[in-house]
């Protein structure tokens, strides 16, 4: 029988294909609004994006429509960024809007579009290049503004998750014209210092504007060259500026960064107690669980008296002995009558037994003769009887009439 996919099969695999796309994971599109509605119940917008020549459906969850600074209506040019995925239920692919603007700005949103793309050709944004977070952090390194809160709030989470944890902070500014090259000189500093386990480069909220320092290509290019790992905290949730594609992993808050960039220890050695804990009950349950079993082992009698268990079964073998020894002449013998009463039979079908009776066979030319067919008149034939051997010759052929007896 072929392979073959179920229809939930199929629609999950290419699923998979569209979640597994870089591209197709955030990008923009630009489109008129189309079909715009609004469900008061769950706060969802469905719509489409459509231009001259095709359509595509469109979805925005509740918590992005609330942050929308303009009511989309139907005519509406915009920009929407957002991600392609499919709709298992129905079989087909929607795009899940996360961010909108009217296209009164979509020079500046395309020329990032366009540097993006140049970037991905590059392979800054390859997976092949990201790398893993170390186990253990001993110094961390943190580009920032040193007067932002972001910094305050990374710092926070580093005390009380890792008291012992060294820190190094490389200042720089955040935005303004400026800012780009500070954070990749800020980024390339800490590289020079060997022993920097990781590095955040963060940043707080802010409009688009404000974060497109982290857009340039300067900062991209200094986070993928960097050896050490990176981890980017820019902005907000719902903000995404290009080093989080270039970074190693991305964080959705500098609070979530500093979390993911060293383990909370108390927690840690909370885990490693319960692990101890249970590995030692583990144990003592496998010892007791052994022990008792030796124990019924020990109290079997093979143990308790073991030349009696060997007696019993010597005896068994002795009887087997016996038993087979019986059945082999028995057989014997059975096969034996058999045997004589065959040959009894085939000594009776036997040619010379017929002839001691009188009866001869003849051949001619060694061939048995069993009609007169076989034969013509003058041919030379054999006689073979019991002890002798007559030569004669046909001098005529007659066939039995009805009654007529040998």
């Amino acid at each position: 029988m072929k392979e073959y996919f179920t229809v939930s099969q199929l629609n999950e695999y290419i699923s998979g294909l569209l979640e597994n796309d870089f591209t197709l994971a955030d990008c923009w599109l630009k489109g008129e609004v189309s079909g715009c509605k609004v469900y008061q119940q769950s706060g969802h917008m469905y719509f489409n994006l459509k231009d001259r020549d095709a359509v595509i459906s469109s979805v925005m969850f509740k918590s992005r429509v609330q942050k929308l600074r303009f009511t989309p209506q139907d005519g509406a040019e915009v920009l929407a960024r957002g991600t392609v995925a499919v709709f298992a239920r129905q079989g087909k692919y929607q795009f899940y809007v996360q961010e909108m603007q009217l296209y009164g700005m979509g020079d500046l949103y395309w020329q990032l579009e366009q540097l993006k793309e140049e970037l991905q050709a590059k392979g800054y944004f390859d997976r092949e290049h990201k790398k893993a977070l170390p186990p253990i952090v001993r110094r961390l390194g943190v580009v920032s503004s040193q007067d932002g809160a972001a910094l305050r709030d990374i710092l926070k989470v580093l005390r009380h998750r890792a008291q012992n944890l060294d820190i190094v902070i490389a200042h720089t500014a955040v935005q303004g014209t400026g800012a780009p090259g500070e954070i990749a000189a800020a980024i390339n500093r800490l590289n020079q210092l060997d022993d920097i386990d990781v590095m955040i480069v963060a940043r707080g909220g802010g409009s688009f504007e404000d974060l497109m320092a982290f857009n340039s290509e300067i900062v991209v290019e200094a986070v993928y060259q960097s050896k050490i790992p990176v981890i980017s905290g820019v902005g907000h949730e719902v903000d995404t500026t290009l080093i989080d594609f270039a970074a190693d992993i991305r964080a959705a808050t500098p609070t979530q960064a500093a979390q993911m960039a060293v383990p909370d220890n108390a927690a840690l050695l909370e885990t490693v107690l319960k692990h101890r804990q249970r590995l030692i009950q583990i144990v003592q349950r496998d010892l007791l669980v052994r022990a008792e079993s030796l124990d019924r082992v020990m109290m079997q009698r093979i143990w308790q008296q073991p030349e009696s268990i060997l007696k019993n079964k010597k005896n068994l073998v002795d009887k087997f002995t016996a038993e087979l020894q019986s059945s082999i002449n028995n057989s014997y013998k059975d096969k034996s009558a058999c045997l004589a009463l065959t040959m009894v039979k085939l000594d009776n079908l036997s040619p010379l037994k017929l002839m001691q009776k009188g009866y001869a066979i003849i051949q001619k030319k060694e061939r048995i003769l069993r009609d007169i067919e076989t034969v013509q008149i003058g041919d030379e034939i054999t006689i073979n009887l019991r002890q002798h051997r007559l030569l004669a010759k046909i001098l005529k052929k007659e066939k039995f009439q009805h009654g007529d007896q040998i």
